[in-house]
């Protein structure tokens, strides 16, 4: 008998901002698990909306719009669907970072952060109700969970990690853990070479960090560092300015993905 206390269905889709539909049709092992997922998602929303918030105040709208993304892709997690659907229209509008009108994007933010705050609010709630019981800690696929708190990283492969065997997800994790720390000097040595202009050792660098990327399954990150190093091959033709934008978008999103695993402290 397990020692967690299920939440309440009827009160999970009395939540509005929550697909109905869905949380009907979970089993009690599906439902255990989607209590889990609404747990991370209460925690993480803080260091979220801390995170937009700060960017967005001091006008840096890269880190912005990549913690605006965080939080729609665990909104998706936790079939906040038409949430989801309002962060998509508007990532869309607004990914020419050089042309955002600030005070409209601030009625966005503001709206956002709003109506977040009231929904996880309630998922708490709902939560608060579903207290442990004073018995035996219950039994934890590790495997599962572990794969579960992965998936909110948006910038990991979960298609890969899925595919993991026990001990070499175990492997990977740790690998995943070493991350943060490791690509420390990695980012200062690619901005201390593009300060420079230095375009032969940012290319270095790049291809560095795109090696690290690929290791833990970052793919999408080491396919743009790869693409800007097959277009910048002709260094007397790079254009610092275009340059400078994609560096500062790949050190945000570097930033935001060491954030995110320290966050759920995938090593520990």
């Amino acid at each position: 008998m397990s020692a967690i206390k299920l939440v309440n269905k009827e009160s999970l889709y009395a939540i509005s901002d929550l697909n109905a539909d869905t949380i009907i049709k979970m089993s009690d092992d599906q439902l255990a698990d989607y209590q889990e997922t609404l747990t991370n998602a209460v925690n993480i929303f803080p260091v979220q909306r801390s995170h937009l918030e700060n960017a967005f105040a001091k006008m840096d709208y890269a880190p912005a719009l990549q913690w605006l993304k965080s939080m729609r892709n665990t909104l998706n997690q936790i079939n906040a669907d038409n949430l989801v659907k309002n962060c998509d229209k508007h990532l869309a509008l607004y990914q020419d970072i050089d042309n955002i009108k600030h005070d409209r994007f601030k009625t966005y933010v503001d709206f956002t952060m709003a109506t977040l705050a009231l929904l996880y609010e309630d998922i708490k709630k709902v939560l608060e109700e579903s207290a442990p019981e004073e018995t035996a800690a219950p039994q934890v696929n590790f495997a599962k969970r572990i794969r579960e708190r992965l998936a909110t990283i948006a910038e990991l492969n979960e298609d890969t990690i899925n595919k993991m065997k026990d001990d070499q997800l175990k492997t990977y994790i740790k690998a995943l853990a070493n991350f943060p720390e490791d690509s420390i000097s990695q980012v200062e040595g690619l901005k201390g070479a593009f300060k420079m202009k230095n375009y032969p050792s940012v290319m270095r660098w790049l291809g560095v960090l795109e090696g690290a990327l690929t290791q833990i399954h970052a793919n999408a990150l080491a396919d743009e560092c790869r693409k800007q190093i097959n277009l910048n091959n002709e260094y007397s033709a790079i254009r610092h300015e275009k340059l400078e934008l994609f560096i500062n978008y790949i050190l945000s999103s570097i930033s935001i993905l060491c954030e995110d695993i320290g966050t759920l402290k995938l090593g520990g």
